[in-house]
């Protein structure tokens, strides 16, 4: 297909190609050359509109020059556009097959774009290639499976960077077993690094083996004391094991150590909420929210909190917000429909079931409770309706309140 493309490309720039032989000097005004060194200079200087002009202008007068392509991928990946991006490198590595930073900047596009299968395939063949010189620098996205970044040169532990990349997509792919294999070689090749540590851990903990998990988290927080993710693991498996006092108090510790991390205030403000601790919950979600404010999450079960102690408008604030960061949460359009339910406000709440089940078609509890709203509005048929689809869905309708609704007898 990519070949098909760059065919097509060559076809319509066919006539141009005369003025690929012309020396800049002679030919200032029509040379691709000329616009290609005008574009590096533009975007030397970050002008990324201006560069990308001269880019294109190059590549319409002499479609073979791969480096006009290579430098065009860099400014729409820049600016957002991954599949023209995906595009341009795809046609240059036609050109250039084996040029490693074209191939390795593909690589981690693949990865943004969750096309798991193409991006192994690329970190495999990357393996095989010498990195060459270069003055590439990469800022290094989902090296560990919660985001940590790192900024690193190609000329540096090359190998265990690309094994470690593996590792991730083997991981996305849930084939756990030659994950762990890539990640033992990347710490082959770097044992200071304390990301592979984390991820190896990750790995175990998906193979089953909680004591070498164990191991892999401490081992990462020896290299790197305070690493939040490591730390973060590491408290969850032991609190898997420990008492619920001791689950309280594991997290406190936690926290202690990382002030900022938002998702640990969300897993201590579940353990009070669950405990019936719920203005301690809403004291979490309140950090929570103020850490990270775009976690749907938060605000939906902050309301739930507020909701519990009375505060029905604090409770409806909190799930309406919810709603606006994400209007497709159908967890949140239920909740709320259940609040309006809770303050006889039927109407609203039937409107607020259905944009849940325009969300999932088969949420029985949305459509038992849409249908109890119904029969609160004097729609007894439809309200009938209700119950027996949730019924479908295997939801557990009681047998009085169908009898009462369906009239069966």
């Amino acid at each position: 297909m990519v070949r098909q493309y760059l065919f097509l490309l060559l076809v319509i720039g066919v006539t141009a190609m005369a003025d690929a032989q012309i020396p800049v000097n002679e030919k200032k005004g029509s040379s691709f050359m000329y616009y290609y060194l005008e574009g590096e200079k533009l975007l030397e200087e970050k002008k990324y509109d201006e560069a990308l002009a001269n880019y294109n202008e190059a590549l319409n007068l002499y479609p073979y020059h791969a480096d006009s392509y290579y430098s065009r991928a860099g400014i729409r990946e820049k600016r957002g556009d991954v599949e023209g991006a995906l595009r341009d490198y795809n046609i240059y590595l036609e050109l250039k097959p084996d040029q490693f930073d074209a191939l390795f900047s593909r690589a981690l596009l693949l990865l943004s774009l969750e096309k798991w299968e193409s991006a192994k395939k690329d970190f495999e063949k990357l393996l095989q290639l010498p990195p060459g010189e270069t003055n590439q620098i990469y800022f290094q996205q989902d090296q560990v499976t919660s985001s940590i970044n790192q900024v690193f040169t190609n000329q540096g532990a090359n190998k265990a960077y690309l094994f470690n990349y593996l590792g991730l997509t083997e991981l996305e792919l849930n084939d756990a077993v030659n994950a762990k294999l890539h990640f033992d070689s990347a710490i082959y090749y770097d044992q200071n690094e304390a990301n592979y540590f984390v991820n190896l851990g990750k790995c175990e903990e998906k193979l089953g083996d909680k004591e070498s998990a164990i191991i892999a988290y401490e081992t990462a927080l020896a290299i790197t004391p305070g690493h939040a993710i490591a730390d973060h693991n590491l408290s969850i498996l032991k609190r898997q094991v420990a008492s619920p006092d001791e689950d309280e108090r594991l997290l406190d510790e936690f926290i202690a150590k990382n002030p900022t991390a938002h998702f640990a205030y969300g897993e201590r403000a579940m353990y009070r909420f669950n405990t019936d601790d719920y203005k301690g919950a809403i004291a979490d979600y309140n950090k929570a929210i103020e850490l990270s404010g775009k976690e749907p999450e938060y605000w939906m079960n902050r309301g739930l909190a507020r909701e519990k102690t009375g505060d029905l408008i604090g409770a409806y604030d909190d799930l309406s917000r919810a709603i606006e960061i994400d209007d497709q949460y159908e967890k949140a359009w239920l909740n709320r429909a259940n609040l309006l339910y809770k303050i006889s406000r039927y109407a609203e709440a039937i409107e607020d079931y259905d944009i849940a089940l325009l969300q999932y078609g088969d949420y029985g509890i949305a459509l038992y409770n849409r249908g109890l709203a119904k029969y609160r509005v004097g729609k007894k048929p439809e309200a009938c309706d209700d119950l027996k689809q949730a019924l479908a869905t295997g939801f557990e309708v009681p047998s009085n309140v169908i009898n009462r609704i369906c009239g069966v007898h």
